[in-house]
């Protein structure tokens, strides 16, 4: 890709014009020792303002980074997505997660302004799509939410709003950036690296035991403490900021990887991604999150199913039946994670889920009489702020398809069903319809994966959470830029045939 003038001139003026003739010499090599004991002092005799200091030179790094080149910026993206929480606990959880998100996002979106990129044709391209086209008119919907007579608070419906706003613009960063299968590439070895590296300090803080520091931030919070200490013992969190999100995000990403695993050809390569794999479905057990357990069965059951034309996923099928046999009815009855995981498949014998069915069927006649729902940021802690005296205040709705039945009504309800619909006819069309092996089995694994977290998202709030939409969004823009490297191909055999006719 030609890189603009304006571009080229920053970089120019970052590496010749400031670097190279300012601070190559006698009074750079004054000046950077002179800045490394002034934020040393600082340390010492201020902390927090040292902090503060090196904050903001690190920010404006990482700023002109996602400026300069939007693929950096995207997997600057990810990567403080995954650990972005284990920052905020450091700062005793006053550090403002989301707003960095944003930033991110539209410092990374901004750059192809920057860059003077020409977007007509991507954009076109992206705009026709049905995952788009519908992804559009939810977005209008939402729009239009925010004159629901029912809601009272502006602020309310901003909050929920700019995370749907914030997804839309992920979905073209990612659409953009990953237009080849080098982009493509890099972009899951990036998420196999940060997803191995979480799940290996979930393994950690399994077998040795929460950090103090981490100890103290879970019995800090009542509600936290609940959720977290459950039969004696704490569900891993990672660096993530609950056992839910991380373990939601271990049972997509080992669907997704081991669908890869299953395709590659280099046994290097294979092994080194069943290790990971290893710690993955380790660290998604230790999270004691019932809602990943069931989602990682039904997203590897969808995989062998699509493909079970092909004896590899016949044997992956195979196995499967068996790892799951051995789970379910090995005679191990005092380990409190194999427990966990059998009652998944026994959840109605569970109070939790028992209070969850109460609350949905107590909730049920509201839905019916309020077909446009009561406003965007009326349920849960949201509705408790910004809208105090609203019905729906304060009710948890635990379910991302509840939630939004509450909030935009069997009217939202219906557009986000045609949006899952729709995403996943994209992926098993596209399967079905390539000729190309590595990209069939690109699209099962998107395939998987994304049926997974929908999936997930009857049970939690699964898909909008920050760790979440950098695994679920760019992995729709990869579903369909499979579809236009299929149809290049197709394109390619058609011309080639008739040229030789």
């Amino acid at each position: 890709m030609a890189r603009s003038n304006l571009t080229s001139g920053i970089e120019k003026f970052w590496s010749t014009s400031f670097i190279d003739q300012k601070l190559n010499n006698w009074v750079g090599y004054i000046l950077f020792p002179a800045f490394a004991i002034a934020v040393g002092y600082l340390y010492a005799h201020q902390h927090l303002l040292g902090m503060g200091f090196t904050g903001a030179a690190f920010s404006l790094t990482i700023a002109i980074i996602c400026l300069l080149n939007t693929e950096a910026g995207l997997y600057i993206t990810v990567v403080y997505s995954f650990f972005g929480f284990a920052i905020t606990r450091f700062f005793y959880d006053a550090f403002p997660v989301g707003v960095v998100l944003d930033i991110l996002i539209l410092t990374t979106l901004f750059s192809l302004f920057v860059k003077r990129i020409a977007l007509a044709d991507t954009f076109s391209n992206f705009v026709r799509t049905p995952v788009v086209i519908t992804t559009f008119i939810l977005f209008l919907y939402l729009i239009i939410e925010l004159f629901n007579p029912n809601a009272d608070s502006f602020m309310g419906w901003y909050q929920a709003f700019r995370r749907y706003f914030e997804t839309l613009l992920l979905l073209f960063i990612s659409y953009k950036v990953l237009d080849n299968h080098r982009s493509i590439k890099r972009f899951l070895t990036l998420l196999f690296i940060v997803c191995t590296i979480t799940a290996i300090y979930a393994c950690i803080q399994q077998w040795h035991g929460l950090f103090p520091g981490e100890k103290n931030w879970v019995m800090a919070d009542k509600a936290r403490f609940a959720l977290i200490f459950i039969d004696g013992n704490f569900r891993k969190f990672s660096t993530m900021s609950d056992p839910a999100t991380f373990g939601i995000v271990m049972g997509a990403c080992s669907i997704l990887f081991s669908v890869i695993a299953v395709n590659e050809k280099k046994w290097l390569i294979k092994l080194t991604i069943i290790g990971g794999l290893i710690f993955m479905f380790l660290g998604m057990a230790y999270s004691g999150t019932r809602t990943a357990n069931a989602m990682a069965a039904a997203g590897l059951m969808m995989f062998a199913v699509l493909t079970l034309n092909k004896r590899t996923s016949q044997l992956f099928a195979i196995s499967l039946v068996l790892a799951f046999l051995f789970i379910m009815y090995v005679p191990i009855y005092d380990n409190a994670t194999i427990n966990r995981v059998r009652t998944t498949f026994h959840a109605t014998h569970d109070e939790s889920y028992k209070v969850r069915e109460r609350n949905r069927a107590y909730i049920q006649p509201y839905i019916y009489t309020h077909p446009i729902g009561g406003g965007l940021g009326t349920t849960g802690d949201l509705g408790t702020q910004y809208n105090p005296g609203h019905f729906l205040a304060g009710f948890p709705p635990d379910s991302g398809l509840l939630k939004t039945a509450l909030e935009a009504g069997w009217i939202g309800l219906i557009i986000i069903c045609i949006l899952y619909f729709v995403i996943l006819k994209n992926s098993i069309r596209g399967y079905f319809v390539s000729k190309n092996n590595d990209i069939q089995m690109l699209f099962a694994g998107c395939f998987s994966c994304l049926f997974a977290f929908q999936l997930a998202d009857f049970a939690q709030d699964a898909i909008l959470q920050v760790t979440c939409v950098v695994i679920y969004y760019p992995l729709i823009s990869i579903s369909l830029r499979l579809r236009d490297m299929n149809q290049r191909n197709i394109n390619k055999s058609i011309n080639e045939n008739t040229y030789r006719l």
